[in-house]
């Protein structure tokens, strides 16, 4: 099998883009220049990857041998003929190939997958562009216009089914627009936190900032034309089902009035994180300084020469904290329980030139390039966040777990020349327990700084002043919650009836759903980054949302083919899968004693993170299965 390509390429360049190269990718990119899958015998072999580290851990010597071979054998291909056929393997091809860019054997279970995510041979293999229905008298309407909104709308308009999306904000974005504080960035690597579907070759840095995220999502709703069905400043207020109707009757409110109107299909892509969370404390409404949640950062500067708190050292104030230490005149950090951090230097690098060029101009390298970042941070890790019921340790769950906290340990101490940060930086929890945040150093430099104060406790009186500790009134002009978010009201502030009462009254901070996609107790209804969606192991939200959409996309072919007005889960389909989940969460790091998180709820158990592996969640969200629901 053959792609017709034409390409151009200056030699120089070529050259000097293949030292910045992926040097396993390179070596595998051989096949599509050679048709030979025997070179990859013959080439230096790289040892087995892990998650962050791109080069195969190959030598100087190694990687000329590789430099070498591949400038001679691309520069022989294009000049070959005008023509310039370039080999697509078969798939026990691709495969190989998989095998040598990771250095290990990538089980047979996970080609049909990996295959759908690199898309290598430029086809969307997704069911739903399969689909033959393309029109139908069902309307839907897409609450929210971030990463998981734009994605419904892209998929949506691709089936031909009419649908709107509301928006409360003035843009697109959802997490990526409203989170505009100093250092807010990616943690998940940009070259595999974007849509299968839509490259972008020129990040400027491997995890890029906010501005830049949004960037991306703006331009993909506009390349797909969503605008067009959008409405910004509207927000959904309520919704309630009629059994007689079958059609949702919602209620919205924009700038200028109320909104009453009926739907077919409601699609929620609100997520997790979008209401932010200010704990209850004694007096704060007597403060007199700046008071604020990170998601809400205001336009005018209140840092710079300031005496400023952050509550908080999660994920948000752990990038805040570097951010905006050197301007205050002093910083204090209010810290519950320290985060574990997972060393990676290049936290903060930009992509350089010649990254850039080998993404945009050589064939099929950015998509085995997100393979080689996908696949070590994938299912990998999974098997070592479960507690063996006999290990004696306290601090770590089983041997594995005990190993990588010797490990971060020992990055973490390197780091340290206080020895009074000791006691306060080094958790006690097993690691994992909680969302693992990136060290380059920025955290624990910024602590070291003489105005930057960490103490070790939570708020829980304020004064017009500040904020009393156990031991002092410590006066402030600015205070930041870096508290997080109300992961566990669902749907939250939005009231959802389907029929049997507003969804967090029956449940509170105990949902129940199938795949975190659907209720038995919402007809007609779906949810992206739904309950115990969160991935808090491996992957990335935008490999999710693009399963569940796949799935979504397939429930609506069935109804519109079948001509079919309402359908819900089985109660008992529903059960099962959260006997099974609450099953495998139990098992889990997430719900150790040791670790107290925003996965859990008020009981302590997991509602809102995934404990299964991705190639579980895929194959059941491959298709909707009619045998699961009532019509």
């Amino acid at each position: 099998m053959h792609n017709k390509i034409t390409l151009n390429i200056n030699k120089q360049t070529l050259s000097d883009a293949l030292d910045s190269a992926s040097f396993p990718v390179i070596a595998a990119l051989m096949v599509h220049f050679t048709g030979d899958i025997s070179i990859l015998n013959k080439l230096p072999q790289p040892s087995q990857a892990v998650l962050g580290e791109t080069q195969g851990f190959f030598s100087k010597e190694d990687k000329k041998i590789i430099k070498e071979f591949a400038f001679n054998e691309i520069e022989k291909f294009f000049e070959r003929s005008h023509k310039n056929d370039l080999y697509l393997p078969s798939d026990d091809e691709l495969n190989i190939m998989m095998n040598y860019i990771v250095g290990e054997v990538v089980s047979p279970d996970y080609v049909p997958m990996m295959l759908q995510e690199i898309n290598i041979n430029r086809t969307d293999t997704q069911e739903l562009n399969n689909l033959k229905y393309r029109h139908s008298d069902l309307e839907v309407l897409i609450i929210g216009a971030g990463m998981s909104g734009i994605l419904a709308g892209i998929r949506l308009a691709e089936l031909g089914i009419k649908f709107k999306i509301y928006e409360k904000n003035i843009r697109v974005g959802g997490t990526w627009y409203e989170n505009k504080y100093p250092g807010s960035r990616v943690d998940i690597a940009n070259h595999f936190y974007s849509y299968s579907f839509e490259e972008n070759h020129y990040w400027s840095e491997h995890f890029s900032q906010q501005p830049e995220l949004l960037e991306y999502f703006e331009k993909c709703f506009y390349k797909y034309g969503i605008e067009k069905n959008t409405y910004f400043e509207t927000e959904v207020i309520s919704a309630s089902f009629d059994e007689l109707t079958e059609l949702w009757s919602v209620t919205s409110q924009n700038k200028h009035n109320k909104i009453q109107e009926k739907t077919n299909i409601i699609i929620s892509c609100v997520g997790q994180l979008n209401q932010p969370n200010i704990p209850k404390i004694n007096g704060i409404d007597d403060f007199q300084g700046n008071i604020f949640h990170s998601s809400q950062w205001p336009d005018n500067d209140v840092i710079s020469d300031q005496k400023v708190a952050v509550v908080g050292s999660g994920a948000s104030a752990f990038q805040i904290v570097p951010s905006i230490a050197e301007s205050c005149k002093e910083l204090t950090i209010f810290q519950r329980s320290p985060p574990w951090m997972f060393p990676n230097p290049i936290y903060h690098e930009a992509v350089d030139q010649g990254k850039k060029w080998l993404l945009a101009n050589l064939p099929f390298y950015s998509r085995w390039y997100r393979f080689l970042l996908f696949y070590p941070g994938s299912d990998q890790l999974l098997d070592s966040l479960f507690i063996d019921p006999s290990w004696k340790e306290s601090h770590s769950i089983n041997q594995d777990n005990d190993a990588m906290r010797e490990l971060f340990t020992e990055a973490m101490m390197s780091q340290i020349s206080d020895e009074s940060l000791i006691e306060k930086v080094i958790p006690k929890y097993p690691p994992f327990g909680k969302r693992m945040l990136q060290d380059n150093g920025a955290w624990l430099r910024a602590l070291h700084l003489p105005k930057v104060n960490l103490l070790s406790e939570g708020v829980t009186d304020m004064s017009s002043k500040g904020i009393i500790s156990s031991d002092q009134e410590i006066e402030l002009d600015t205070i930041i919650f870096a508290t997080g978010f109300k992961a566990q009201e669902f749907f939250c502030p939005m009231k959802i009836d389907g029929g049997y009462g507003d969804f967090n009254k029956i449940y509170e901070d105990s949902p129940k759903s199938y795949l975190g996609i659907t209720f038995s107790t919402m007809p007609n209804f779906f949810a992206m980054y739904g309950p115990g969606t969160n991935l808090a192991h491996a992957g990335s939200i935008i490999f999710n949302s693009e399963c569940q959409i796949n799935y979504i996309c397939s429930a609506i072919e069935y109804l519109a083919n079948n001509n079919l007005k309402k359908f819900k889960v089985k109660r008992d389909v529903e059960q099962e899968y959260q006997d099974r989940f609450e099953t495998r969460h139990q098992q889990m790091v997430w719900e150790h004693e040791k670790v107290s998180s925003w996965y859990q709820n008020s009981s302590g158990k997991v509602v809102t993170t995934s404990p299964w592996k991705l190639l579980e969640y895929w194959n059941w969200t491959k298709k909707f299965n009619s045998d699961d629901y009532e019509f």
